[in-house]
């Protein structure tokens, strides 16, 4: 009789886990789940990435086209009234291109969004902000198609050569000429407004090169990304930003029999 309780005492005792066997357990769990979720965090980032560069040159194609048809690059969409164009409350954010009737653009070569509704595409990015977008002038004039004559692109994108530079105020030129310019803010949106029409916080000082792109002036800066804690002088960076150059304008215009 006492060989058979021992027994079973013992048959009882093995039935489960000790505490810290169970916590061995959840240790071992916890680092698969901590490694799948970020795997799975940076995957959607990357596709966000992916699908916000993808619309970015289906915008740009829509442009040339809607340049096909009218003799001209669409406006911006107002984002600030006033400011250095001629901008009213009514035109912002509407999705809408703005021009001045029978003239050139009211945002007058600053950037605004995206016109989404002109364009039929382009309302905000994978992250839920406006695409931005800005456009010189007399290639955006609805009053005077521009010609294979027209003056030069205004526009220079430039990559901070911080080998060259270590503050990096010595920049590299990507591209000149350039007559319009588009780009998301990225993840983090500094700067931008949000599809509800709300606006993201403030660019930080320290992200010199994502300020550089909210100037509204002919100066716009792409680079690899970098996080905040980068080391990098340009600062923290993700905005990602195309082009149509002046050249690239008239070729296409030309082919399509849109330009003599």
């Amino acid at each position: 009789m006492g060989n058979c309780t021992m027994i079973m005492k013992t048959r009882y005792q093995q039935q489960g886990f000790t505490l810290v066997e169970l916590a061995i357990v959840l240790v071992i769990v916890g680092i698969l789940l901590g490694g799948f979720i970020g795997t799975l965090s940076s995957r959607i980032e990357n596709t966000r990435k992916s699908e916000t560069a993808n619309e970015l040159e289906d915008i740009k194609q829509a442009m040339i086209a809607y340049a096909f048809v009218n003799g001209n690059l669409p406006c911006p969409d107002c984002d600030i009234a006033g400011g250095v164009g001629t901008c009213l409350a009514a035109d912002l954010n509407d999705g809408v291109a703005d021009f001045i009737v029978g003239g050139a653009c009211k945002e007058s070569q600053a950037a605004g969004n995206v016109p989404w509704v002109t364009l039929g595409l382009g309302r905000s990015d994978a992250w839920g902000t406006r695409y931005r977008y800005a456009v010189q002038d007399i290639y955006a004039n609805s009053g005077a198609p521009f010609t294979l004559t027209s003056v030069n692109g205004f526009a220079d994108i430039q990559e901070p050569d911080f080998l060259a530079n270590a503050d990096g105020s010595v920049s590299k030129i990507l591209a000149d000429n350039v007559v319009a310019i588009i780009l998301s803010q990225g993840k983090n949106g500094y700067g931008g407004i949000s599809e509800n029409n709300v606006a993201r916080v403030a660019v930080p000082a320290v992200n010199i090169d994502e300020a550089n792109n909210t100037d509204d002036d002919q100066f716009y800066y792409t680079r690899s990304e970098t996080t905040v804690d980068s080391g990098i002088a340009g600062g923290e960076f993700d905005d990602i930003v195309i082009w149509i150059s002046e050249y690239e304008l008239k070729a296409k215009m030309v082919e399509a029999g849109a330009l003599p």
